[in-house]
């Protein structure tokens, strides 16, 4: 993941089975963000007997994605999340950093 790769196949749909086993996602349902991205992750599903109902396909024009992408900010010592356009960080010290 480090050197920019995706993380394997094995690893994901582990992580996936182990969170749809989860009881708040029995009761309540989930949301899929970016899964299954490979047949296998998509056959992996279908073994574990998941019927996904509904798709949601946003269309974003590139700039607006690179505007988010490029704005995103850590600070370095809270470890929180700004963006200088539409979460900045307060004045002073923070935004200082």
């Amino acid at each position: 993941m480090n050197s920019g790769k995706l993380v394997p196949d094995d690893i994901i749909i582990g992580a996936v089975r182990e969170r749809l086993d989860q009881k708040d996602v029995k009761e309540r349902g989930f949301l899929l963000d970016g899964f299954p991205r490979t047949e296998d992750q998509a056959k992996a599903l279908a073994e574990l007997g998941v019927n996904i109902d509904v798709f949601i396909m946003l269309e974003v024009p590139d700039e607006k994605l690179v505007a988010r992408v490029v704005g995103r900010r850590i600070d370095p010592v809270t470890k929180n999340s700004y963006h200088v356009d539409f979460n900045p960080p307060p004045e002073g010290e923070i935004a200082d950093r």
